[in-house]
């Protein structure tokens, strides 16, 4: 079996990682397959594919879905540029991966992002089965093209929900209800795990938060609600904010932290390159966003064992179930986040409990093996129909 994975402009993040760790775990899972990788030229993530030898083409293509720039000066510049580059990808990067790729050795192209459309054309011009992977909700993003779901739906043979809360949204978006399978995202399940809690209140209670720096994540309700704790409490609390993303936010968030005198409470360290390998020196992991596909770090923290405290959005609410191995607060509410901190910290002995249920669910619904296995299974069951020129079987 022969797979082509085709990758949006993400090289740091969930959608990127998650690519990483499916090509990964698939070789892993059948030693006889084969996968190529499509890049485009501003993901630089050919070295990782590589060491794993899967051949690796960057070829100029842009996703038809761009996100909005805070800046607004710098909106009318983006549309141009990324403009002109989604058009040349669109009309000349098929032509330019068929020159040094035979398609015609390809059994599957498996997108890894509802974002781009290179993998469509790909798909419909040489009449391969195409996967396509939907991880985000399609939200706060400005788009090339206005026939998207017309073309999704023409094109895949097979969608991947990485959630329920994304496959009902794009059943109501218009993909095709029964194309969409919906296999949650997988991480890796050999991480550290948390084996002890500390209750003694001369321990800080150590909360992390990790992801990409924008609004909509939601740091600043983590800021807000360590500003609104008293200065006792501010001394048994420390809060780690990981991820890089945009520089104007992550001004903003500087200056809350001078305002609230948070220095000595939340720290700022920027993009770490493995930033879950010290997951489980924490007590609690912090999910905050306005919105999500799946929540990959929410995952994350609970195979390392750590309780969560999620905003109350629908996809946290699949992972999360309160009081059992995390807990909700209401989003947007900084003063609610605030109230769940100060429970947590006079109640430190719910923390080991609510860990070992989060690891417990995360190992039976999370790992990066069954996300593979499921996956692997689409695949076969595409072949068998026989969707391509060949067929395939475990």
């Amino acid at each position: 079996m022969h797979i082509l994975l085709v990758a949006d402009s993400d090289e740091k993040y969930g959608a990127s990682q998650s690519m990483k760790q499916l090509a990964d775990r698939l070789l892993k899972y059948d030693k006889d397959m084969q996968i190529s990788v499509v890049l485009p030229l501003r993901n630089h993530s050919e070295e990782y594919y590589q060491r794993l030898g899967c051949p690796t083409y960057k070829i100029l293509y842009e996703p038809f879905c761009q996100n909005i720039l805070e800046q607004k000066w710098k909106r009318p510049l983006k549309f141009l540029v990324r403009g002109a580059e989604y058009l040349f990808g669109k009309y000349f990067g098929v032509y330019c991966l068929s020159r040094r790729l035979d398609m015609d050795s390809i059994d599957l192209i498996h997108s890894n992002s509802s974002r781009e459309d290179f993998s469509a054309a790909l798909a419909l011009k040489y009449k391969k089965p195409l996967v396509w992977h939907i991880r985000e909700l399609g939200e706060h993003c400005f788009s090339f093209r206005k026939d998207y779901i017309s073309l999704m739906n023409q094109a895949a043979t097979q969608f991947i929900a990485v959630s329920e809360t994304v496959k009902e949204r794009w059943i109501k978006k218009g993909l095709q209800e029964e194309k969409i399978v919906r296999i949650y995202n997988g991480v890796d399940s050999k991480v550290s795990r948390k084996e002890t809690y500390e209750t003694d209140r001369s321990h800080k209670m150590r909360l992390l938060m990790i992801g990409a720096v924008y609004e909509a994540k939601g740091q600043w309700q983590a800021v807000q609600a360590c500003g609104l704790l008293t200065q006792e409490e501010r001394k048994s609390i420390a809060l780690d904010i990981i991820g890089g993303g945009s520089p104007m936010y992550m001004g903003r968030l500087k200056n809350m932290i001078e305002e609230y005198g948070l220095e000595d409470t939340v720290r700022l360290l920027g993009y770490r390159e493995n930033a879950g390998g010290n997951i489980a020196c924490y007590d609690c992991g912090l999910m905050c966003s306005k919105s999500e596909g799946f929540g990959k770090v929410t995952a994350e923290y609970m195979m390392a064992g750590l309780p969560v405290v999620a905003s109350d959005i629908p996809t946290n609410t699949e992972l999360v179930a309160n009081g059992v191995n995390g807990w909700l607060y209401r989003q947007g509410d900084a003063s609610d986040l605030k109230e769940k901190m100060v429970y947590l910290l006079n109640h430190r002995e719910l923390l080991e409990e609510a860990g070992r249920r989060a690891g417990e669910y995360a190992r039976s619904h999370f790992t990066a093996e069954r996300n593979a296995e499921l996956i692997y299974k689409e695949y076969v069951k595409i072949g068998k129909r026989g969707n391509s020129g060949s067929q395939w079987k475990k």
